[in-house]
């Protein structure tokens, strides 16, 4: 990484690590040149021995476990992420209900929706006295009513 680094030509520049996406089914690890000034307060930072890599702060329970490796190929090189938690993060016992509804979308629901073209989301959660909790979800793609859905 300090090679790379090194070749941008440019004193205190580092790694930025985000997920965009995170929590869905879209979610993606990347990985983008931070210059000097362009971090956030609430990153967290990580100092190498060459450089520093800041990991945005929102992000962080997406990459709980998360790997980077570099593998050598006969084209010089490969970054691969593998990042368990970056489509579902882990749930903890403090979580909101709407993160464990969330959880339960994404980690039950929605893998088997996908056979189908589809998919469930979480818009909103209503609380109403007297009747509790009621959660508002929209259905995507193929999902307007099969069978798959219950």
């Amino acid at each position: 990484m300090a090679d790379l680094l090194s070749k941008q030509d440019t004193d205190g520049i580092g790694v930025r690590i985000f997920v965009e996406h995170p929590g869905t089914p879209r979610a993606e690890c990347c990985m983008a040149y931070n210059q000097p000034g362009e971090e956030d307060s609430a990153d967290l930072r990580f100092t190498y021995e060459n450089f520093s890599a800041f990991i945005e702060a929102a992000s962080v329970p997406y990459l709980e476990d998360a790997v980077i490796d570099y593998n050598k190929d006969r084209f010089g090189g490969q970054l691969t992420f593998r990042a368990p938690n970056s489509k579902v993060p882990k749930v903890g016992a403090d979580a909101s209900v709407e993160e464990r509804i969330n959880y339960v979308l994404q980690s039950e629901i929605n893998p088997g929706l996908a056979a189908h073209g589809g998919d469930v989301q979480l818009l909103e959660l209503i609380d109403e006295e007297g009747i509790g909790l009621t959660a508002v979800l929209k259905f995507g793609g193929g999902c307007q009513g099969c069978s798959a859905l219950i």
